[in-house]
């Protein structure tokens, strides 16, 4: 009997889902994951140019736009039903359980053990390690540890570097990671720096140590363009403070990297300076906007560099160029001196080509600073258990159709990096983010919305200040109202409050950075740029959660495709635990081998 009522029911739940999959009015339980590629024909050259010029047309215009805004997704967005009140900046609060005296301890021990020996742990389970790459990036310790037993100086350093800088801009195909630089300040800088290890009187870790800086960011003496060619006409008055952190410890400041022009876009296509190219493939993007900084590292150029993430401005170009990139909690780093672009999404961070570097990085950069008030109250910064690869206990949260939601490629690196975590003792958990197609034109509304606003008085200064794409976009963004812009501020509540509830049950979530690789270069592109929102949306697909809900995430490399183009991971963590992320990327370098660059320079001598 018990057999026959239980066939009985399989049958019937059978029917149930032939008779929903069939009947036309049947009411459909909505699917929670709801993020789709698109296609959407690119445009380039010529046809941008009659789309930019159709745009500014009265009558044509009225008939275009709104099937533009449809394909950015706007109507979503205001059909969405959210009850939450609008959060207008993405403040979390601290609950910190580390005092500021033991923060301390965790970032001197670090520093301590960087300084002393160079990493190169194998793990016996994987058969995989450090030692096993191809190659090995010069990191900052290596920079140091050569200053101290005399291997070089800074001031022969600055003389290779720029030696460098000039035949890579002199080359076929050049690489173009800088934008300006001057070589009487740089020698400046080193020279100051040599007679300090000669003197004994070295200022650290960082001392002599090259550091590129994305042109966002003020740095003395150079104008901030960020990527344009109006922005600014004078050097500002003073760093921006994140630069000037890492000049007083006595860092070598190279010069401002380019950058996707505004930050508006991610591939690094820039036509006034020239479009940066990924060392790993120089046919290909870099990622942006952060595109230069990304590139100076995986070159070789400088073994950190200062990027900021609006949209994924630091992951993505760091996932494309194969190297470690971290977006910050909100409000963690202080954003003082840099152009303001987007007030309430965007973060300054570091670009590194290892994990110690980004700890590194991060512990000098972290922490309150008097020119901005958003990042006094914040918890101590500290990097506890960053060397610890054990994970026993640590929860990885996975959303599958999410994850999954990216080439076979990247979806096999990742899988092959999850498998390495839970060898280590970390568990995975299965997840559910609802809304998330609604977070990501949530996060478009608010930094273009900003962007339009801040950069309002130059369309009246400028006839036409800005390359074809970026004028594309923020001519869209007129077309938002002040009621679209909050109910994106609702919706980013609402994500806050739903991911806040998921890390009461696990440690980060997991994602690719990216759903693609490094797309191609057109060349039809180079000249007049291009708008190509199917790609967009392939780099974007993990980015923007992190942003509108000021989440930490960091990207760091997990494999290659089949191409050789490098496929990066992201984790995002609860609010103020980079210490975290920077602990999983550190883990993740025992189970993955590192392959050169097709463009890769070294700055020491072997």
């Amino acid at each position: 009997m018990e057999n026959t009522d239980s066939k009985n029911k399989v049958t019937a739940e059978k029917a149930k889902k032939m008779m929903l999959n069939l009947w036309p009015f049947a009411k459909k339980e909505k699917p929670v994951y709801n993020l789709k590629s698109i296609s959407i024909p690119r445009t380039s050259g010529r046809t941008l140019k009659i789309l930019v010029s159709v745009l500014r047309t009265p009558g044509i215009r009225l008939l275009l736009i709104p099937l533009l805004l449809k394909q950015a997704g706007l109507p979503s967005l205001r059909k969405s039903k959210v009850k939450d009140a609008p959060v207008m900046e993405p403040i979390h609060p601290v609950e910190s359980k580390i005092t500021s005296a033991a923060a301390k301890k965790t970032i001197k021990e670090f520093i301590d053990s960087t300084q002393n020996k160079r990493q190169t742990v194998t793990d016996e389970k994987s058969g995989s390690s450090a030692k096993q790459s191809l190659f090995q990036p010069e990191t900052a310790a290596d920079f140091h540890r050569a200053y101290l037993e005399e291997k070089t100086t800074p001031v022969d350093v600055a003389m290779r570097l720029l030696d460098i800088v000039r035949s890579i801009e002199e080359s076929a195909v050049p690489l173009r990671p800088f934008i300006a630089w001057e070589e009487r300040e740089l020698m400046q800088q080193a020279k100051a720096s040599s007679e300090r290890y000669q003197r004994g009187e070295s200022l650290g870790i960082l001392d002599g140590v090259p550091i590129s800086v994305k042109d966002e960011l003020d740095m003395l003496p150079f104008p901030t363009m960020a990527g344009s060619k109006f922005y600014s006409t004078q050097p500002p008055e003073q760093d921006a403070t994140s630069v000037a952190r890492l000049r007083s410890a006595g860092a070598l400041m190279v010069g401002k990297t380019n950058m996707h022009e505004i930050g508006l876009g991610v591939t690094g296509l820039n036509v006034h300076y020239g479009t940066t190219r990924n060392p790993h493939h120089l046919d290909h993007y870099p990622g942006g906007s952060s595109s230069g900084s990304a590139a100076a590292v995986a070159a070789g150029l400088s073994p950190i560099a200062l990027g900021l993430d609006g949209g994924g401005s630091i992951r993505i170009p760091a996932s494309l160029c194969g190297v470690v990139g971290l977006k910050t909690t909100w409000g963690r780093i202080s954003s003082a001196g840099a152009a303001p672009l987007s007030w309430s999404v965007s973060t300054v961070g570091p670009i590194t080509a290892t994990a110690d570097d980004a700890a590194l990085a991060y512990s000098f950069l972290a922490g309150a600073d008097p020119r901005q008030l958003r990042t006094q109250n914040q918890p101590p910064v500290d990097l506890q258990d960053f060397n610890n690869t054990n994970l026993a206990g640590v929860k990885l949260g996975i959303f599958s159709p999410w994850f999954k939601h990216a080439s076979a490629d990247i979806v096999q690196n990742c899988e092959r990096m999850l498998e390495a975590f839970k060898s280590q003792g970390a568990s995975i958990e299965e997840i559910e983010i609802p809304e998330l197609n609604e977070a990501r034109i949530a996060q478009i509304v608010t930094i273009v919305t900003e962007m339009l606003t801040s950069l309002q008085p130059h369309f009246k200064t400028f006839k036409q200040p800005f390359g074809l794409d970026a004028l594309l976009n923020l001519t869209l963004a007129k077309e938002f109202s002040g009621r679209d812009y909050v109910k994106a501020q609702r919706i980013r509540a609402e994500l806050i409050r739903n991911l806040n509830e998921i890390y009461q049950h696990v440690d980060a979530i997991v994602t690719p950075t990216t759903a693609c690789t490094a797309p191609p270069i057109l060349p039809d592109a180079l000249i007049n740029g291009e708008s190509d929102l199917s790609t967009l949306t392939e780099l974007m697909r993990y980015a923007p959660q992190a942003n509108i809900g000021g989440f930490p995430a960091i990207s760091f490399p997990v494999g290659y495709d089949a191409k050789g183009l490098p496929v990066g991971m992201q984790l995002m963590g609860r609010p103020w635990e980079e210490s975290f992320l920077l602990r999983m990327a550190k883990t993740s370098e025992r189970f993955f081998a590192r392959h050169p660059p097709m463009m890769r320079f070294s700055l020491l001598p072997n």
